[in-house]
């Protein structure tokens, strides 16, 4: 039996990607249950906990998708090649461990830290792949153009995840105030369902970003 290593990288990539839709679609319906003024708290606070965990898959799979793009774009002339590639490769683990880091000390002062320099990174990520693709879009750097147009989409879809974030910012304290029973339940589950369409929202431009990244590199229409 022969295999290629290539295509083993391209099925990895295809795996990832995969992970990601499927486990960002379970978030996205997690977040529906948390509006259902039907269920009591602690129903609601089981699925935030799913939420939660759930939601680390697509963080991971984000990632992993950019380590292994770039290594599968050395075949159409990324400028990342050689020890640059080594290079990216444990600054993108370094920025996985990050995360996980995040989520294994939430709720506490460090987590909050380590959660505001993950967001850093997310921007500078988004910035570096939107540079990266518009050089080649214009030209100057020599990338194909679908693989130039996917990278800076990929940089949109880092700063959409940013817009994701900040929106479900919102869960953490709202379903608190609902445990404590703080202040009008009506206004908080006004505030919930006004947090669930924000969250919707950006879901569902994520989702079309995605799209067009997998249009660009399996198509390679330009």
């Amino acid at each position: 039996m022969n295999i290629d290593g290539y295509q083993v990288l391209v099925f990895l990539h295809i795996l990832a990607f995969g992970y990601w839709l499927g486990a960002d679609l379970g978030v996205y319906f997690c977040d529906s249950q948390m509006t259902r003024a039907d269920l009591d708290i602690e129903e609601r606070l089981r699925v935030r906990r799913i939420r939660y965990k759930v939601d680390m898959a697509p963080r991971t799979c984000f990632v992993l998708i950019l380590a292994l793009g770039f290594t599968l774009a050395q075949r159409y002339g990324s400028p990342v090649t050689g020890a640059w590639l080594g290079l990216l490769w444990a600054a993108l683990l370094a920025w996985l461990a990050l995360i996980w880091s995040v989520r294994i000390h939430g709720g506490t002062p460090r987590g909050a830290w380590l959660g505001r320099l993950d967001r850093t990174v997310w921007f500078g990520a988004g910035l570096a792949m939107m540079t990266l693709g518009g050089a080649g879009i214009a030209g100057q750097v020599g990338l194909p153009q679908w693989l130039a147009a996917k990278m800076f989409v990929y940089g949109l879809i880092c700063w959409n995840g940013l817009w994701i974030m900040g929106s479900a910012d919102h869960w953490y304290p709202l379903i608190e105030a609902l445990r404590r029973g703080d202040g009008d339940r009506d206004e908080i589950e006004r505030r919930m369902k006004q947090t669930r369409f924000w969250c919707g929202t950006s879901a569902f431009v994520l989702w079309f970003l995605v799209l067009v990244v997998a249009f660009l590199g399996t198509v390679k229409p330009i």
